[in-house]
């Protein structure tokens, strides 16, 4: 779902842009945030509190919510137009609340696997969960697989940040066959995953890992990196450029 901003040219879009004759028939000068950060309950305004988002407007359109609720944890559009010369700029805008991985909030209980509801590449993904003082979450048998997998669906029916993500299936989980094509190992530990899975075989799905058939002039690159279907719990190898949600594995409770 997404929710539009609409502004006229000579607007201040989000209180932050303002037309100036250039090539184009405006020019942004200060573009707002790609994303910003707020609390459940609490009034937001970039600016000054009690303006109101105008469907159109000269000068100005502020983005204000009275009180914050999970309906409006939204991705934005402002669209910055000029009626006269047709010159057209669009900016987006994500309101997310904080992300709190792996604790106990938002209706999501505890949780081994917390699941974060951001768009990252794989590598990033993997440096993210670091930086939380994590670690990108990897199965090591079939049964903390289907923890992994009940744990990403109690967040995306419950987490505020998850709404946005109706029509992305996958999440990015800790393996990769970087280092040798076939040969799937744990980003964390360089372990070979057949050594360390309790079953023995992986969950891939059907057909999986196919590495997109090998490298062709339509896609260049290898698969190297898995991801698991929000779905079904099965895995698939997929390109690390890729952006998509991820989880990581929360500290013992």
């Amino acid at each position: 779902m997404l929710k539009f901003l609409f502004c006229v040219a000579a607007l201040l879009a989000l209180g932050y842009c303002k037309a100036k004759k250039t090539t184009k028939s405006f020019e942004i000068l200060r573009a707002p945030p790609s994303e910003i950060v707020v609390e459940l309950g609490e009034t937001y305004t970039p600016d000054r509190p009690g303006e109101r988002i105008r469907v159109s407007g000269i000068g100005k359109s502020i983005l204000y919510v009275e009180k914050v609720e999970a309906k409006d944890i939204d991705s934005y559009k402002c669209v910055i137009e000029d009626k006269c010369t047709g010159d057209k700029e669009e900016i987006w805008v994500d309101v997310v609340v904080p992300d709190r991985t792996c604790e106990d909030v938002y209706g999501v209980g505890p949780v081994v696997y917390g699941a974060s509801w951001h768009y990252k590449n794989w590598t990033a993904a993997v440096q993210d969960c670091l930086d939380k003082g994590l670690e990108i979450a990897l199965p090591s048998s079939d049964e903390e697989n289907a923890v992994l997998l009940a744990n990403i669906l109690k967040s995306y029916d419950s987490h505020p940040n998850a709404q946005k993500f109706a029509h992305e299936n996958w999440l990015w989980i800790g393996a990769h066959d970087m280092t040798h094509e076939g040969q799937w190992t744990s980003v964390v530990t360089e372990e070979l995953l057949l050594d360390v899975y309790a079953e023995g075989k992986l969950p891939w799905g059907k057909g999986q890992p196919d590495n997109r058939l090998g490298p062709n002039d339509k896609f260049p690159e290898d698969q190297d990196v898995a991801g698991i279907h929000r779905g079904s719990g099965k895995w698939d190898d997929s390109f690390e450029h890729y952006n998509r949600p991820y989880v990581c594995l929360c500290p013992p409770q």
